[in-house]
């Protein structure tokens, strides 16, 4: 009887385990699945996906092994929508599986963050990773978001992040405290690119790129080399990982949390006739 017992749960701890297991896909197949769900998601909410591309660590340029797919996009509606006395829905979120899901604006909600400065949309903007666009509609929003950018809302935006992952280490002042504690180093590289993010446009007025390799390109020679050993370093880790910042990185961070400490002068940008006539634009070409 002992023994049938002690087998059992045996058994059961071995299928909790199994199942506790994620059995990782590759980017093949990956990519085949989610360009498999767009026309079902298009036809399920009766829109049209304008923009649909990659967000999060895979697209920033520094995947765990086990990192999802964050998929995330623009879609605008049949015109009438946009008649109707009552207002669309702006957004909706797919999940599909643990590995990937998918979020998306309506233009018009777009348009309006764009307006706003969004950091997230200018993101999405700049993904290396696209699944799926209406023709040029990538190159021409980004276009309109260099027209309308402020460089202060995006510094703080990103500061904003970098003090929310550093938690008590980031105060108001100018000051930082080193982290001598161990970090999943997922949350570590957000933190970095965060900063990295707020140390470009500080440094270069612009809106920064998406992608960490070339966040880098603003730092000294010796600062990309020990970047892009850590980023090698982190490939075949999980995004449980901890780790204790070496020193050199320690001082970076510290760097990067004190240059982005200032205030960046508001820039001049049009009003909002330009997005009127491309949102209307658009709407002509896609009504059918």
């Amino acid at each position: 009887m002992l023994l049938l017992l002690a087998l059992v749960i045996i058994i059961i701890g071995n299928i909790i385990k199994f199942k506790s297991c994620k059995e990782i896909p590759s980017n093949i197949i990956m990519h085949n699945q989610i360009l498999k769900k767009l026309p079902q998601i298009e036809q399920m909410h009766q829109i049209k996906l304008l923009y649909v591309a990659e967000s999060g660590s895979r697209a920033w340029g520094f995947a765990s092994t086990d990192s999802d797919y964050d998929v995330r996009g623009i879609f605008i509606r049949p015109r009438n929508a946009y008649l109707s006395i009552d207002k669309p829905k702006e957004t909706f979120e797919w999940i599909e599986n643990n590995w990937f899901d998918v979020g998306a604006w309506d233009i018009t909600k777009a348009l309006h963050l764009l307006r706003k400065s969004n950091a997230i949309l200018f993101e999405w903007l700049q993904s290396p990773i696209v699944y799926q666009q209406y023709a040029g509609i990538q190159k021409e929003l980004f276009e309109l978001a260099q027209l309308y950018y402020q460089p202060q809302i995006i510094v703080h935006h990103y500061r904003g992040i970098a003090k929310a992952v550093s938690r008590h280490h980031f105060e108001e002042s100018h000051a930082s405290k080193a982290i001598d504690e161990p970090i999943k180093l997922k949350k570590y590289f957000y933190l970095l690119r965060s900063l990295l993010a707020a140390y470009w446009t500080v440094k270069t007025g612009n809106i920064p790129p998406m992608e960490l390799n070339q966040l880098i390109n603003i730092l000294t020679t010796d600062e990309q080399i020990i970047i892009r050993e850590l980023v090698s370093f982190k490939a075949d880790k999980d995004e449980h990982f901890t780790w204790l910042p070496t020193d050199n990185m320690q001082k970076l961070i510290t760097f990067l949390w004190q240059e982005t400490a200032t205030q960046l002068a508001k820039r001049t940008v049009p009003d909002s006739e330009i997005l009127n006539n491309w949102f209307r634009k658009i709407l002509d070409e896609t009504d059918h």
